[in-house]
């Protein structure tokens, strides 16, 4: 299992404190958990009651390794995760990844779970396959240039319903100003911004 969250030995990393993205990403769940939660208990999962509804969109999953921590959570019943494993990648390019390395590894970190579905495509191709209104939680981690985070968040912005999150990684002004730029001018500024960089805004 190749990690990107579960280790320091990432040369741009040299210097972070141990597991720096990883806690960040935790700063992240626990925020969801407070936020969108279960929407049932203990007690009423174990005599059979509706489990949660929650569904989210991952735009950008890669290796799929942040979205093994999002279902390891139990928060959503469905997860939809859209990259089209190809094309340029920065991860592949510094430590010579090949694309079919990438979806092996996809593959393996999501084994275990049969709530996850793949649309392997781009995001701007496939948003008319998602209801506007109808997701609790979308998560922005694709390009990180201006235009494309822009409008990633125009056209997904939509899909939030009322009281759900819209979110997204490496909001940073130094390495991915585009990122910050973007989500400043459409949604405002987050509620919070995480150890990993993740960002949050409550709709």
């Amino acid at each position: 299992m190749i990690t990107q969250r579960f280790n320091t030995d990432l040369k741009w990393r040299n210097g972070w404190p141990p597991n720096h993205y990883m806690y960040g990403f935790f700063q992240l769940l626990e925020f969801l958990e407070c936020n969108i939660g279960h929407v049932f208990d203990h007690n009423q999962q174990l005599f059979g009651a509706p489990q949660s509804n929650n569904k989210m969109i991952e735009i950008g999953s890669y290796m799929g390794e942040s979205t093994l921590m999002f279902a390891s959570t139990g928060i959503f019943k469905n997860i939809h995760c859209i990259d089209p494993l190809k094309g340029t990648e920065k991860m592949n390019e510094d430590y010579g990844y090949e694309w079919d390395t990438v979806k092996q590894e996809f593959e393996i970190n999501l084994r275990y779970f049969d709530n996850i579905t793949l649309h392997e495509d781009y995001s701007y191709n496939v948003v008319d396959e998602f209801e506007d209104n109808s997701f609790d939680f979308i998560y922005i981690d694709a390009s990180h240039t201006y235009e494309d985070t822009k409008k990633d968040i125009e056209l997904y912005l939509p899909k939030v319903k009322k009281g759900g999150i819209i979110g997204g990684h490496d909001y940073q002004q130094d390495e991915f100003p585009g990122v910050k730029k973007s989500v400043l001018e459409l949604v405002g500024k987050p509620d919070d911004v995480f150890r990993d960089y993740s960002w949050v805004k409550k709709l």
